[in-house]
């Protein structure tokens, strides 16, 4: 479910439900022109899509970060996740196509999941099947 599709008088009574937050990371800098934009942001739609559409009950995605330019995106991402969290979501899971993201995890980021676009056409099913079994590990860890 993406955060504009809640009414300010739904979210009280759907709230207890929508316990994690999906936090996309696009990893942009810049230097792309617009074709290679609008390919990372259907690259990250297709990764989001993993967890938005199976995990619609229980997951909120919020806008995405678009730009790392001049962020040291691992301060940023763990500000942005304990708001998050001090806004109500148990759980934060960072998504993101940006291959260099691994080194962005910190301890308020629930989950940071990296997805390699360039293997998703040969290996799509597995990569899909372990974003899967990491959102699923992560709440039963937890619940």
């Amino acid at each position: 479910m993406k955060f504009n599709d809640i009414s300010a008088q739904d979210w009280p009574e759907l709230k207890p439900y929508l316990d994690t937050c999906l936090l996309p990371l696009t990893g942009l800098t810049g230097f792309e022109d617009p074709a290679q934009v609008t390919l990372a942001l259907e690259h990250l739609r297709d990764a989001l899509e993993t967890i938005e559409i199976p995990y619609k009950g229980r997951v909120v995605t919020y806008p995405a970060l678009h730009y790392i330019t001049g962020t040291d995106m691992r301060e940023q991402l763990n500000t942005i996740s304990l708001h998050l969290k001090r806004m109500g979501f148990r759980y934060v899971i960072g998504l993101t196509i940006h291959t260099e993201a691994a080194l962005w995890k910190d301890e308020q980021t629930d989950l940071l999941i990296v997805v390699d676009m360039k293997q998703w056409t040969s290996q799509s099913e597995l990569i899909k099947s372990s974003i899967s079994k990491q959102v699923q590990d992560l709440w039963q860890l937890n619940d």
